[in-house]
């Protein structure tokens, strides 16, 4: 039923107070829907769903992989105890720019935008620190195919200087941007889109320095 899902979604968040104050809708709206007394529409199951860190194919239908990182589902959808060992990743309403904008760094902490919710298994998997990984939104078309606009990326912030060439995020010039990263013997970086509309730039040794690792792109999820 959907108000059981309702219910695993606040204990996720917390509690039905943080699940409430989350996702924007009030408490005794929440209350509604968590009591099967009335059905959430569209926008008020994806706040949820958001706030919660689960899938809003899950959350409406019951279908598919609960949490983001999942890749299987318990058998009832109240069995929690199948998702206990999940860390929650703050995620960021800062934007990294695949092309041009973006207007604050991803210093800036007070602009939390909720919880994603990822399996603490699959995060060692892929080689994510938990306590230092934040989720940001992509903005710009520079590493389509890749990377496109609205896509959620899964940065390790505690790799702050260029391991390998991978694709990173960047500050530089008081931008976020998202790049992938090249290192040249000489010491001079250059900033490669993988949309082959945009050229590389070119970034001189002497340079170098001013460009900020904020961390390294270690997954990106979209939503269709």
């Amino acid at each position: 039923m959907l108000a059981e899902r309702i219910r695993e979604c606040a204990k996720l968040a917390g509690s039905g107070n943080a699940l409430a104050e989350r996702s924007g809708i009030a408490r005794t709206t929440l209350e509604n829907y968590l009591n099967g007394r009335s059905e959430p529409k569209a926008g008020a199951l994806v706040s949820m769903a958001k706030a919660a860190g689960v899938r809003v194919e899950w959350l409406a239908s019951g279908g598919g992989p609960m949490l983001i990182g999942c890749t299987d589902t318990p058998e009832t959808t109240s069995d929690i105890s199948a998702y206990r060992d999940f860390s929650l990743i703050r995620r960021l309403s800062v934007e990294a720019s695949a092309g041009y904008g973006a207007l604050s760094g991803p210093e800036d902490h007070d602009n939390d935008a909720g919880m994603l919710a990822f399996q603490s298994d699959w995060l060692h998997r892929h080689g994510i620190n938990p306590r230092a990984a934040r989720a940001l939104t992509a903005k710009g078309d520079s590493m389509e195919p890749t990377i496109r606009d609205g896509d959620i990326l899964l940065v390790d912030t505690s790799i702050d200087r260029v391991r390998d060439n991978a694709i990173y995020v960047v500050v530089l010039g008081g931008l976020v941007l998202v790049k992938r990263l090249q290192v040249r013997r000489d010491g001079s970086l250059r900033l490669i889109s993988d949309n082959d509309r945009f050229e590389p730039e070119e970034v001189p040794a002497n340079e170098a320095t001013d460009i900020q690792v904020a961390g390294r792109v270690m997954w990106y999820g979209r939503s269709i």
